[in-house]
């Protein structure tokens, strides 16, 4: 049976995952050469963790100064993100995003990380293990960025805004339960 702990990790990894997921369906319609994908893939990758230890730190030092309440703060962040996806993926307008620039990789690689950002930021008020999170979601977003280049041309965008809903629904349950745990003290 999975600990809680493993769960929590494979949550936020999945909803990582589904908004990793939305942009590598969208670029693989553009059917990239595979140095590219590789390329893609270390990106968002590299991005997603950067993000959540970015958050991480501004998480900490919020918490420092404020106290409990930042955890809060956290959660409410995490929240925000997963609500601004979820708007996000009804936005009609598409960008024609340039992957094999490389502005193109880095606004790629900023638009799919900012929710590991607000992660992060939540991170300091859950009892997770930041290194073995850190590493799920680096091989998880392989995976998907490797799964959603493979079915691009295939799927088409209307499954990349389903994803993107879906990643955005995942982070909004995701700080519903860290703010539940805080506040009743669950134990992981």
């Amino acid at each position: 049976m999975i600990a809680p702990v493993e769960l929590k990790i494979l949550g936020i990894a999945f909803a990582v995952g589904l908004d990793v997921l939305a942009l590598s369906i969208a670029v693989g319609i553009m059917r990239l050469p595979w140095g590219s994908r590789i390329r893609l893939g270390v990106a968002f990758s590299a991005a997603e963790v950067v993000m959540q230890i970015a958050g991480y730190a501004i998480g900490t030092g919020a918490g420092q100064l404020v106290g409990t309440i930042a955890d809060y703060i956290g959660f409410a962040v995490l929240a925000g993100v997963g609500v601004f996806v979820v708007r996000e993926s009804y936005s009609a307008e598409d960008s024609p995003l340039k992957i094999d620039s490389g502005w193109g990789l880095v606004a790629a690689c900023a638009s799919i990380s900012l929710d590991s950002l607000g992660i992060g930021v939540s991170l300091p008020g859950v009892p997770l293990p930041l290194l073995p999170l850190l590493a799920t979601v680096a091989v998880s977003t392989i995976i998907f960025t490797t799964i959603g280049l493979a079915f691009g041309a295939q799927l088409g965008t209307r499954y990349k805004q389903l994803a993107e809903r879906l990643a955005g629904i995942v982070l909004i349950v995701l700080a519903v339960l860290f703010t539940a745990q805080h506040i009743f003290g669950w134990v992981s």
